[in-house]
Parts: C-alpha cells; structure tokens; sequence
C-alpha cells in the first residue's frame, strides 16, 4: 500500500485545481493568438514563437486541437500539469510549486516551456 509521506491538504490542492483550470482557455486564445500570428506573417511574437516550436518537434497546432485539448484540461490534486503544454503540445508536464512567501504568491512553473501560473486564490 502506498500512503503519502506529507499530509496532503485537501482545500489548498484543490484551490491549486481551480486556479489551474482558469488557466487553460488562457492557452488556447494564446495558441490562436499564434496560429494567427504566424499566418499574418508575424513570427516574432511570443505565442508565435511558441507554436513555431511545436511544429518543429512534430506537433501541429491547429485551432480545432488546441480548443479539444483545452477544454480536455483537467488536472488531478497531486498529479497538476502544465496547462500551455497540454494545450499546445499534448503532454503532460509535472508542475513545480513554490510556497507563498510575504513578498509573493504561491506559483507553479513549468520546467519545460517556462510558463508560471499564481495558485493563490487572491492573485
């Protein structure tokens, strides 16, 4: 049998859940946002960038998939994944969090795209 190490509080995991849902129709506007970009010839936007990468590593990012996997999002309390690589990529990247300090809310950052998104209910 398995049993965690640390307890787990259920409230803050799944206030980590809800901020992180809010989080995905955010990725799919951006992928569109990139779509759209690099079709107006305009390349040198972030989101641009950002599916221009996608496609060099064999995914194709079309509007009609980004929207699926947008709406597919949902990230489990224990198991969060990054929001933009599953919109945009369609994998499952482990999240890192940082706890809150005085100075700033409590974040969680993707290791592979770079993407930090606050999980503080009041941010």
């Amino acid at each position: 049998m398995n049993t965690r190490s640390t307890p787990v509080d259920r409230a803050h995991a799944d206030q980590r859940v809800a901020a992180l849902l809010k989080q995905a129709p955010v990725e799919f506007v951006r992928a569109v946002y990139g779509i759209n970009d690099i079709a107006s010839g305009r390349i040198d936007t972030m989101a641009a960038r950002e599916v221009a990468r996608a496609q060099r590593q064999g995914m194709p990012v079309t509007e009609e998939r980004a929207e699926q996997r947008a709406r597919a999002y949902l990230p489990t309390a224990g198991q969060e994944h990054c929001p933009r690589c599953w919109v945009v990529y369609g994998q499952k990247i482990p999240l890192r969090f940082r706890l809150s300090t005085p100075e700033r809310p409590e974040t969680a950052a993707c290791h592979a795209c770079g993407a930090e998104y606050v999980t503080a209910p009041d941010a």
